[in-house]
């Protein structure tokens, strides 16, 4: 009983969204908060991980998978699910390493590393397809992160941002096209001249930003403390809070999906939200899809036999839809869409707050009815519907915020007002 319980939480897919990021994420997060995942081992994983999103077991074809991988890993807010995109929570955890060897003077491990390298180029004896990455990534920590000097040994005068709000490669390019050693330390710079790391001819230009930046040395005093280094992605102690970073990368590789995501907000189950994110991306099994797929040789309705059946149909424009919608004082436009389902105009009699929690509820039962029909042979007239959904109505008020649970009784009312 127990096992075929556990079978049946499985075919939520909301659970299995959740037991990806739990589980089958946290083995690696260890791995991966030290070394690079070679790009097979991020593909095999990957693939583990859709075919239990899509069918709950090891192995999926592609006829189960009804959105993009790619777009499945985007966040809840650009139109995806927020699995995590290993390639990119690699990166973040190597940069929380990178931090560590700057800010963690007192760990073992980088006093042992800066005994052989050099930590504003990270060049050094150590050598090694990890050392490599790192060093890869060491401009993306560079613009995340700024300096305040002590002695310059670890902070790189070009790349670093340890002046004003720009790394002074950025504010003197020109300058910096005719170095000859891009990547001297601070240090490095102000006790041996910078004029002995450019090169011997300077363009008009590069020698004007020269006598700038010589001036602003002029007025920089080195010590003997430690440069230390601060982010906005720190937390009060220091350590790099790689939640805010996962955002900010992802979001500058994804694209912008026009899909709404104001449902991931609302309040109903995680099935029905489930439900939700394949409507907002057209990817509920309606006959249309199906002949897409050429799983059934014909798209008609076989509700009302009148019209092909798309998602719009279904849910808005097939006949017991419309009058269902009409019951509810729900004004339906001929060209009205179920992407656009969030923003459909609301009858007085319904509050405002949690609107788009009912039109979910409504939307379920319309698609639960069209399956019992199909699947089942099922026969649901118009009051008997409402009377479902009216239970629902109820059960859904747990999910709702405290001060907000009388609104499941105004969605009661309306229900048997249109029965």
């Amino acid at each position: 009983r127990y096992l075929a319980g556990w079978q049946a939480t499985l075919l939520n897919p909301m659970v299995r969204l959740v037991l990806i990021n739990a589980v089958l994420d946290g083995q690696l997060s260890y791995v991966m908060s030290a070394l690079p995942l070679p790009p097979g081992v991020v593909k095999q994983v990957d693939k583990r991980r859709r075919s239990f999103l899509w069918t709950g077991e090891g192995d999926a074809n592609g006829s189960s998978c009804l959105v993009a991988w790619d777009k499945v890993r985007c966040s809840k807010d650009q139109g995806g699910l927020g699995i995590k995109d290993l390639e990119v929570q690699n990166i973040c955890l190597l940069l929380k390493l990178l931090h560590k060897l700057y800010t963690a003077t007192q760990s073992s491990w980088t006093i042992w590393v800066r005994q052989r390298m050099c930590l504003a180029s990270l060049d050094g004896d150590l050598d090694g397809n990890h050392w490599n990455i790192l060093r890869e990534l060491l401009p993306l920590y560079q613009a995340i992160t700024s300096v305040s000097l002590g002695n310059g040994r670890s902070t790189a005068f070009w790349q670093d941002v340890w002046h004003g709000e720009e790394s002074m490669a950025e504010r003197y390019p020109a300058l910096y096209s005719h170095c000859r050693t891009p990547t001297q330390s601070v240090y490095a710079v102000i006790t041996g001249g910078l004029r002995g790391h450019l090169v011997t001819r300077l363009s008009a230009i590069a020698a004007k930003e020269l006598q700038d930046v010589q001036a602003l040395l002029s007025h920089i005093r080195l010590t003997d403390a430690a440069d230390e280094r601060s982010s906005p992605f720190a937390a009060e102690d220091g350590a790099l809070i790689t939640s805010g970073l996962y955002s900010m990368i992802k979001s500058s590789r994804e694209p912008t999906l026009s899909v709404q995501a104001g449902f991931w907000s609302s309040r109903p189950p995680p099935r029905v939200q489930f439900f939700a994110w394949l409507l907002m991306h057209g990817r509920l099994q309606c006959r249309a899809n199906l002949l897409r797929k050429k799983i059934v040789d014909d798209a008609t309705c076989e509700l009302c036999a009148e019209a092909a059946e798309t998602v719009d149909h279904l849910l808005l424009h097939c006949p017991f839809a419309a009058s269902f919608w009409q019951r509810l004082g729900i004004q339906m436009e001929p060209d009205a869409a179920a992407c656009n389902l969030l923003h459909l105009p609301k009858p007085e009699n319904l509050p405002a707050a949690h609107f788009d929690t009912f039109v979910l509820l409504c939307c379920w039962h319309l698609w639960k009815r069209r399956n019992g029909i199909v699947f089942r042979q099922e026969s649901l007239n118009l009051p008997q519907f409402l009377q479902n959904c009216k239970l629902d109505a109820r059960a859904w008020s747990c999910r709702l915020p405290r001060q907000d649970m009388g609104v499941s009784d105004h969605w009661c009312n309306a229900l048997s007002l249109a029965m």
